[in-house]
């Protein structure tokens, strides 16, 4: 192998190891949405006497963390034990990057993958649903 071709290799490989560090980050610590927090969970109290639990994670958290961060919010707001679980939106976001303009004709649009929410219902043993 040619010297110059041997160096753009070995500058190639270690850009890719560079970025496949930045590919693997760190698990969400479990805790609540805040304003400087951005993944986490979020919970409200429902009049039905239930709770509303929103979990939003990172775009390349797989759904078995969404789920297991759910149902420990949901266990610890019913400590008396679960009566039923409603998971009623699972959604993976997205944002759209528009192909840009060349002077030959249009760009390649990709979708660029922003974040993974689980939401649903939580209602716990006990507790009459009112109405």
């Amino acid at each position: 192998m040619r010297p110059k071709l041997a160096a753009d290799a070995l500058l190639v490989s270690g850009m890719l190891l560079s970025l496949q560090a930045c590919a693997t980050p760190e698990p969400v610590a479990y805790g609540p949405i805040g304003e400087a927090v951005r993944y986490g969970y979020k919970d409200r109290p429902n009049p039905d006497g239930g709770h509303t639990i929103l979990v939003v994670l990172p775009p390349q958290s797989p759904l078995s963390d969404a789920r297991a961060y759910w149902d420990r919010r949901a266990d610890e707001l019913c400590p008396g034990g679960v009566a039923k679980r409603i998971v009623f939106r699972s959604e993976r976001k997205e944002v759209m990057n528009p192909a840009p303009y060349t002077q030959y004709g249009a760009g390649i649009s990709s979708r660029i993958a922003t974040g993974y929410e689980l939401e649903g219902y939580v209602y716990c043993k006990g507790v009459a649903p009112a109405g």
